[in-house]
């Protein structure tokens, strides 16, 4: 008897243990089990009543569409994410991912109602938690938001409107969006700019070693991609981004960030300018002086030991620029390498700014139309340079190099660099080069 009751024991634990999914359909009712297709749920409130198990999933029926605020309350494994996902429904079978259509979660312009700070998906307090395949839109604040929840995962989501942040990570470390798109973030600054400060399409606040990757920024009035307040560890790798007002790639007080194999464009929409002629600067960093406030981060946290590799920056007011808000810090070990720079008002900007065991290597700056430049300054503080090309022949000074390049090099694309009007006009093969050097290899 004694084993048989260990046995049921046994079975109730494993049965209890296995995460369910749920359904959310416009056809659905809230007096169903939410278990299938047939009997889902129909609303956001329903499913914010509901208590879920670790790794539970909560699926909502592609095409469709609903007005509101989720709260994420469950947490998952490593093994077993937290999912709120998109599921379809083919040959009678409830299977996950949508067909032609993401389902909708939408603000309305009424929601959410806890503050621009709020967002339409909320995480907080949770680990393991992955939002994908969903459509996220016309949020009144912001679009996703991770509180203090580590391995947040955004996958395959677009965000469409958001008066703030479209995703935020805020104290989350290992946060990841990828495949994803992020566009008209920040409505706040054409709608409210003097009341509030503007916000980025992602960001990362005090979050360590969190990631971006494959995913398309555009048309967005802060800045695109945002790690800053002390942010450790983030990879910034293989995006798009176009029309983004303030800054494309912004690392403020963020050490051992990498920002690698980017294409940042700025636009001939003057809606998207941030100086007189261009959106502002495609890559920035920089340590502001409100991170060093007292009681807010030591000035040992700087953006030191960054690497700025094989990005392909055009038409922006500065292609890279090292900014030095606050006097005292510094960029220790930059390595600003591979980088292709083409028409923007400043191909390097800043290169003053003191970044001692830093390397400037192996980058083409190519001035192509009237008024741009190479570099605002010929003078380094701690850089090295070696092996770069310059359109506009030798800067001199600390940027003289026997290895540098003046000529040689033409883009596949020639003209029109300050004429952008689409994401879709420029790519990885209008920045290659077609005339290098005689042997056929990049110095």
């Amino acid at each position: 008897m004694g084993m048989r009751v260990a046995g049921l024991l046994a079975l109730f634990v494993a049965t209890s243990g296995h995460a369910a999914t749920y359904y959310v359909s416009n056809d659905g009712s809230d007096r169903a089990n939410g278990t299938s297709d047939a009997t889902a749920w129909a609303t956001l409130d329903r499913v914010n009543r509901q208590t879920f198990a670790s790794g539970d999933k909560v699926l909502f029926r592609d095409g469709d569409r609903w007005q509101g605020r989720l709260a994420v309350d469950w947490s998952g494994t490593a093994a077993a994410y937290a999912t709120v996902g998109a599921y379809h429904v083919e040959n009678g079978k409830s299977l996950e991912g949508f067909r032609d259509r993401r389902p909708i979660i939408e603000g309305a312009g009424h929601y959410p109602q806890g503050g621009i700070y709020d967002a339409l998906i909320v995480v907080n307090s949770r680990d393991y938690v992955r939002i994908e395949n969903l459509e996220i839109r016309n949020s009144e604040g912001r679009g996703i938001a991770f509180g203090g929840s580590n391995y947040g995962d955004v996958v395959d989501v677009v965000v469409d409107g958001a008066y703030v942040d479209g995703i935020i990570f805020l104290r989350s470390a290992h946060g990841s969006v990828s495949r994803s798109v992020v566009t008209h973030a920040g409505l706040v600054f054409p709608r409210d700019g003097k009341k509030h400060p503007w916000a980025a399409a992602i960001t990362f606040t005090d979050s360590d070693f969190g990631r971006v990757v494959d995913t398309t920024v555009t048309e967005s009035y802060g800045e695109g991609i945002n790690t800053n307040g002390g942010s450790k560890g983030t990879l910034i790798e293989n995006n798009r981004l176009y029309a983004v007002r303030a800054v494309g790639i912004y690392a403020d007080a963020a050490p051992n960030t990498t920002i690698r194999r980017n294409i940042v464009l700025g636009t001939a929409n003057k809606e998207f300018w941030r100086d007189d002629d261009s959106v502002g600067a495609g890559i920035a960093i920089n340590n502001e002086k409100y991170h060093y406030r007292p009681g807010g981060l030591t000035t040992d946290i700087q953006s030191k030991d960054v690497k700025i590799e094989g990005n392909l920056v055009a038409n922006t007011s500065s292609g890279i620029a090292l900014w030095s808000a606050l006097p005292q810090t510094s960029f220790d070990n930059l390595s600003v390498t591979n980088n292709t720079l083409v028409d923007n008002d400043r191909q390097i900007s800043g290169l003053g700014t003191a970044a001692p065991g830093g390397l400037l290597a192996n980058n083409v700056l190519c001035s192509l139309s009237k008024g741009t430049a190479d570099v605002d300054s010929p003078k380094l503080s701690g850089m090295t340079a070696r092996n770069n090309y310059f359109s506009q022949g030798d800067p001199g000074e600390d940027l003289s190099n026997d290895g540098n390049r003046y000529g040689g090099i033409a883009l596949s694309k020639t003209t029109g660099w300050r004429n952008i009007d689409s994401i879709d006009g420029v790519d990885w093969k209008k920045f290659a080069s077609i005339a290098d050097s005689p042997d056929g290899s990049r110095q």
